[in-house]
């Protein structure tokens, strides 16, 4: 069953979805997504073809059970659409957003472009959210099947250029979720490349100032701090040594990549690509290389995520090795079709059972111990 959904996305509705502008599929998805979530029948049925379950899969982290390790990153349920849905196609968690204390519309068009050649996908969204109180407000009373995520990043605007007010607007966000008790978990953005002032906050001095102030928070759910993917290893120590101080729980390697050098990309779609920056497998070596430098480095000190050119269960397999606990994922899904994450699902427990591993946790960081 699983490979005729996979055959009729990838030979039918795929071709016809990428004759459509990105940005209006994208919305196409969401709508459909949002209805299909909303009727127990349509959940009960999406779930039967996609969903896929193991008790080698399951797994913890600062104290949240996953029933799987395959997330779906943030960058596709911008407001919190699909939390109903997203669990019946067999994810084991979902980050929404950015979310940002201001709405903001987005960056100008063309904000999506596809690079099939590449299996990566061009980024310009900057960000575009109704702003935190109004999404949460949007989440409040539901129930949640999956452990929910929710990224936060500074609002994209001129006046959060300043580190003071980029500060002020990351706190402010943190301040009203920590209030709304929604979510089991927070990413903070400090590394989207589409947004006023680039990644102030990516700089040793900056970020301490930073996290300062998030730990006067007292934040009652763990925090994940989603990392830049372009970085060195020494640039990324220092990161990593200023968050090591404080609050903490986790690292997420990484996010888009800004290098239109790098070879996995093709020639002549990278010379044609707009302006933005790159998702899928341009980002999967340099991902697994932080990972696995993290890891070695800092052991227990942080739990670790991968994301970046997820396509198979091999490539998730690879960043659970390399020290992932979970991985996150879009830019696959959308190249191979919904039915990839139980593919990958049910491709980790045969990896697990070839290698002589009794559940996912078993696998982690094997390829540096």
């Amino acid at each position: 069953m699983l490979i005729l959904c996979m055959l009729i996305y990838r030979s039918v509705l795929k071709p016809i979805l990428f004759r459509i502008d990105p940005e209006k599929t994208h919305d196409l998805a969401t709508r459909v997504g949002h209805f299909l979530g909303s009727y127990w029948i349509t959940r009960m049925f999406i779930r039967f073809f996609y969903s896929y379950s193991d008790y080698r899969l399951e797994t913890s982290i600062c104290g949240i059970r996953f029933n799987n390790p395959v997330g779906l990153a943030a960058g596709f349920d911008y407001g919190g659409q699909l939390t109903r849905i997203i669990p019946c196609v067999g994810f084991g968690a979902e980050t929404i957003g950015s979310v940002t204390y201001q709405a903001y519309e987005g960056n100008a068009p063309p904000r999506l472009e596809r690079l099939p050649k590449s299996q990566s996908l061009l980024v310009n969204k900057g960000l575009k959210n109704k702003g935190v109180k109004t999404i949460i407000a949007s989440l409040a009373g539901s129930s949640f099947v999956i452990p929910l995520g929710i990224s936060v990043a500074k609002t994209n605007c001129k006046e959060t250029c300043t580190e003071k007010e980029g500060i002020h607007d990351y706190i402010q966000t943190l301040m009203f979720l920590q209030r709304s008790g929604i979510g089991d978990y927070y990413e903070l953005n400090i590394s989207c490349p589409n947004a006023f002032g680039g990644e102030p906050f990516t700089t040793p001095q900056k970020l301490e100032r930073l996290l300062k102030q998030v730990d006067l928070l007292k934040l009652k759910k763990p925090l994940f701090l989603k990392m830049p993917v372009d970085f060195s290893f020494q640039e990324t120590w220092h990161l990593c040594d200023v968050a090591a101080r404080h609050c903490v729980d986790g690292l997420i390697f990484g996010n888009l990549t800004k290098n239109r050098k790098n070879p996995v990309f093709d020639i002549d779609e990278i010379q044609h690509a707009g302006k933005g920056n790159f998702s899928g497998k341009p980002t999967e070596k340099k991902s697994n290389d932080l990972l696995a430098f993290v890891y070695k480095k800092y052991k227990k000190r942080f739990v670790l995520i991968g994301c970046g050119g997820i396509f198979s269960a091999d490539d998730a397999y690879e960043k659970i090795k390399n020290g992932a606990s979970i991985v996150q994922l879009i830019t696959g899904m959308i190249y191979q079709g919904p039915g990839l994450i139980k593919e990958i699902n049910k491709g980790l427990v045969s990896l697990l059972e070839r290698d002589g591993f009794t559940n996912i946790h078993d696998a982690i960081g094997k390829n540096i111990r």
